[in-house]
């Protein structure tokens, strides 16, 4: 190999060094470098002298005794590591200053990027749903008893749902991919039309179109590709997992439709608690509850919380200000 293609796999080498130690642990380009990566051992074997040397200059100090280097060579003699590097010359010496001088403006970086372009609360009432475009031409239509904040950021546009139900069509921007966060899960879109369900046991992401990432919010490496007419459900403690639902029920509450499919009694709770004040809870020992298949109308709501008792063995308790679902024993 040429010392013109050596060169040119160092400067590569050293680029995405720059650019990893940027990169959000969810970035995109961290694909395209392990692919760069492991197309050849020699960009292993220069990434890896850029990485070690680099360990080395933490300091403005270590910077200083590399220039002064760069005239004397002693650097390069005093360890075996140096002596492995002086072989690269004093170009690369060079180019590694020059990087390092970028990692010190990390920082400086860092906290540019994490500066908010923008920031607004959306909350909606009981019984009340909102429809609005953002800045960049998403769409978000909130379901009743709903919460969210919404920032974005020169690398991210970020949704922060912490109650309730709402429906994204997100604008494709590749530069600044859509993340919507729960409590439990973290989804990753550039551009699709998908549903995120906050209930208190779990959280459901339906697509209706598109493709978009589901992972833990805890940062879990287990990740779930969704696509057109998927569904995918969170609960506290388990990975992303599909589920065999239809996608088009999440979105049904945009015609005044309410559709339960198997739905447990804590799901009917948190669902009915969106349209009616009192709240609705239930209170079950453990997970098992009788399930429930329904299609209603929103107007319905009380008609049917009063007939419930009638196709399921729930009872109806009122304390204080609480409608209970209970085991009818």
């Amino acid at each position: 190999m040429n010392h013109k293609h050596e060169d040119m796999i160092r400067q590569a080498a050293a680029r995405w060094y720059v650019r990893m130690r940027e990169a959000a642990p969810d970035s995109p380009e961290r694909t395209t470098f392990e692919v760069w990566l492991l197309s050849d051992r020699r960009h292993q074997a220069a990434y890896q002298t850029i990485e070690a040397t680099m360990d080395d200059f933490s300091s403005t100090a270590r910077l200083k005794e590399l220039s002064n280097a760069l005239s004397q060579k002693v650097y390069f003699e005093q360890t075996a590591r140096r002596k492995k590097i002086s072989k690269l010359g004093s170009g690369l010496a060079v180019m590694l200053i020059c990087t390092g001088l970028a990692l010190f403006g990390r920082q400086q970086y860092v906290q540019w990027q994490a500066s908010p372009l923008s920031t607004q609360m959306q909350t909606t009432a009981i019984a009340q749903m909102a429809k609005q475009t953002l800045e960049d031409g998403t769409v978000v239509t909130a379901n009743a008893n709903t919460a969210m904040e919404i920032v974005f950021y020169r690398h991210q546009r970020l949704v922060k749902l912490s109650r309730g139900e709402a429906i994204f069509e997100v604008t494709k921007d590749p530069a600044r991919p859509f993340v919507v966060e729960t409590p439990q899960a973290k989804v990753t879109v550039l551009g699709t039309r998908f549903a995120v369900n906050q209930l208190s046991k779990k959280v459901r992401i339906s697509v209706d179109h598109g493709r978009v990432q589901v992972a833990r919010a805890d940062g879990s490496e287990q990740t779930l590709i969704l696509r057109n007419g998927e569904v995918a459900e969170i609960e506290q403690v388990a990975a992303p997992h599909k589920v065999n639902r239809n996608a088009a029920d999440s979105f049904s509450f945009t015609s005044g439709r309410i559709v339960f499919d198997r739905a447990d009694m804590f799901e009917v709770a948190d669902t009915l608690s969106r349209y009616r004040n009192p709240t609705v809870k239930a209170v079950f020992a453990g997970e098992q509850t009788p399930k429930v298949n329904a299609v209603l109308k929103v107007s319905e709501v009380e008609s049917f919380i009063q007939t419930l008792p009638q196709s399921v063995p729930v009872a109806l308790q009122r304390r204080d200000d609480v409608l209970m679902l209970a085991p009818n024993k």
